[in-house]
């Protein structure tokens, strides 16, 4: 998975279970952050840059933060870029009991002298038409069929690698597979049995991806459109059980 995927992911689980709890945000940044931030829109303060996770989160809870959600697209016009930084289009939805709401978009820019990333993160007004919350919809057994379908594919095209791949992605959804990397977001076992299965399935990047050597295999075979119609719906799945498993316990 795309490491600033991971990071917005991990940080909406911590502050969603620190808000339930009603006690202190656990998260630590990962070796390779350098620096992150939050820079808080304008109040009574005035401007406000906060320097840290549990700074941030503290201070969303005495603006009355009722609760926060991760968003992100469901598709995208390039899968290709996924490799490069700056281009989940994700962010944190945060909401209040004013009945406002904001939302905080990251930005990733590589540290002096190889250090590394800095990250800030923005927040932003939010018009809403609606007060509701959004909520997402369980999608695994879509995503268990898409991981065989594209297993499958990866076969036929001589790609045995990322066959493996997907094979493993569906173990981990079906907990067949309780293989741990990275610090892992705070959910509940049964979501982040889905969380992992998204993670390990995210085979989307540049060189050496599946957006790179595979689709000419494709082609050359005949499965141009199939590989298409696949990695979208591929792509489609992994985000709606990355939006599930965050937000939805």
């Amino acid at each position: 998975m795309n490491g600033q995927m991971y990071q917005i992911a991990c940080i909406v689980a911590a502050a969603r279970k620190a808000l339930k709890t009603d006690q202190a945000i656990l998260y630590h940044p990962d070796q390779y952050i350098n620096k992150i931030c939050f820079q808080i829109l304008p109040s009574e303060k005035g401007e406000v840059i906060e320097l840290s996770v549990s700074d941030w989160f503290e201070n969303l809870k005495e603006k009355g933060l009722k609760d926060l959600k991760l968003f992100c697209p469901i598709s995208v016009n390039d899968r290709g870029i996924l490799g490069f930084s700056n281009t989940t289009q994700s962010s944190i939805l945060c909401f209040y009991k004013d009945g406002k709401a904001s939302y905080f978009l990251p930005n990733w820019e590589s540290a002096s002298a190889g250090k590394g990333w800095d990250v800030t993160y923005t927040e932003y007004e939010w018009e809403r038409s609606s007060q509701e919350i959004p909520h997402y919809e369980n999608n695994i057994e879509e995503f268990k069929d898409i991981l065989t379908c594209i297993e499958d594919l990866a076969i036929k095209i001589e790609c045995e690698n990322f066959a493996k791949v997907f094979h493993s992605a569906r173990n981990l959804l079906l907990d067949l597979d309780a293989a741990k990397v990275l610090e892992e977001p705070q959910i509940p076992p049964q979501h982040l049995s889905i969380f992992r299965a998204a993670s390990a399935a995210d085979v989307f990047g540049a060189m050496g991806s599946w957006n790179d050597e595979p689709g000419w295999l494709a082609q050359d075979k005949g499965l141009g459109q199939q590989y298409d119609e696949f990695s979208n719906q591929l792509l489609r799945n992994i985000r709606l059980a990355i939006l599930y498993a965050i937000n939805e316990w």
